[in-house]
């Protein structure tokens, strides 16, 4: 059957068209897969960005994967943009905080594997050492405000001699209403941490969560004290509860060497408490499991991912289990 001009026409414009449909749906998918190659990972003030870019970042890339910190004010915005899908990831927040946010708002986020921890230091502007608190006498203690932290920084209080507290066994739900001996008369204030740094010349000590030490740029070596960090209270990668693949990515690249080393290549993170599992051996490098996907195919590649998955996710199965079981022995943290 012959086609008349016009159909023929019709006919060729037609193909174009799904040519050019074809085209951008390929641009379109190319897009796609290129941009889920970037990855959010959201941090609150302090030095976790840094430790993102200078040591997990490079390993990402190994894999392909392009990483965009996102800066945030407060504990509680990450945690929400993480749950909405608004980011992959976060690092800015101990086990401990993450466990009770999780049982007692319900939010659907996991910890990855904690990660080198800055304690929380002891500052002041007005004595230069513990064996000068009589100088101090009467004078106002900055505390963080969150329950958690609260606790956190009464403990290190009561260990440092400042206080003793009521409740020796329940420190993780430690407030100002549990000290019990007070032998400098000190007023113990609660206010946003990130406040604490910037208040130093209206207390007489401030205690100051690592992220916020840190970010004021405060010398750890002329603090009062120095907290050390219990595995409940070492900062977590977290990640969207059920993200499976998101999950073992992140562990397997957290407990490879290459990040193991070039933490310890800089001296910005040497003051950091290292997790239980530091010394732990390391999953299989990406290249290997790249070389054994081309020579066995995907699946195979799959399989490797997931035994990587499984070693590390083993290397950190003790460390969990502290960590839980501290906070279990203490309750429900508030």
């Amino acid at each position: 059957m012959k086609l008349s001009t016009l159909g023929l026409a019709a006919l060729l414009s037609a193909s174009v068209l799904a040519l050019s449909g074809c085209g951008e749906d390929k641009a379109a998918a190319t897009a796609a897969n290129e941009s889920s190659k970037v990855l959010r990972v959201g941090v609150c003030p302090g030095p976790y960005g840094l430790m993102i870019e200078k040591t997990l970042a490079p390993e990402l890339a190994k894999d392909g994967y392009t990483v965009e910190v996102v800066d945030f004010t407060d504990y509680v915005q990450p945690n929400l943009a993480l749950e909405s899908g608004d980011l992959d990831a976060n690092l800015m927040q101990h086990f401990a905080y993450l466990d009770n946010l999780v049982k007692t708002q319900g939010i659907k986020i996991e910890a990855v594997t904690n990660v080198p921890t800055l304690g929380m230091g002891v500052f002041s502007d007005k004595i230069g050492a513990l064996a000068d608190m009589e100088q101090i006498r009467g004078g106002q203690v900055g505390l963080p405000n969150d329950a958690v932290n609260l606790a956190r920084a009464l403990r290190l209080a009561q260990e440092l001699g400042i206080i003793t507290l009521k409740t020796v066994n329940n420190e993780t739900q430690a407030s100002i209403a549990d000290i019990d001996q007070n032998p400098y008369g000190l007023e113990f204030v609660p206010m946003e941490a990130a406040q604490i740094s910037r208040s130093l010349d209206s207390v007489v000590i401030g205690f100051i969560p690592g992220n916020y030490a840190y970010a004021a740029k405060l010398d750890y070596s002329k603090a009062l004290g120095v907290e050390q960090v219990a595995e409940e209270i070492k900062n977590v990668v977290a990640v969207q509860k059920g993200d499976k693949q998101m999950h073992n990515l992140l562990l397997r690249v957290v407990h490879s060497e290459g990040f193991k080393q070039a933490l310890e290549a800089e001296p910005e993170f040497a003051a950091f408490t290292r997790p239980a599992w530091w010394n732990e051996s390391a999953a299989p490098a990406q290249g290997a499991a790249s070389d054994h996907s081309a020579a066995t195919g995907s699946d195979a590649s799959a399989a490797t991912e997931e035994a990587a998955a499984e070693k590390v996710a083993a290397a950190t199965a003790q460390a969990w289990a502290q960590a839980e079981a501290e906070v279990a022995a203490t309750g429900d943290a508030a």
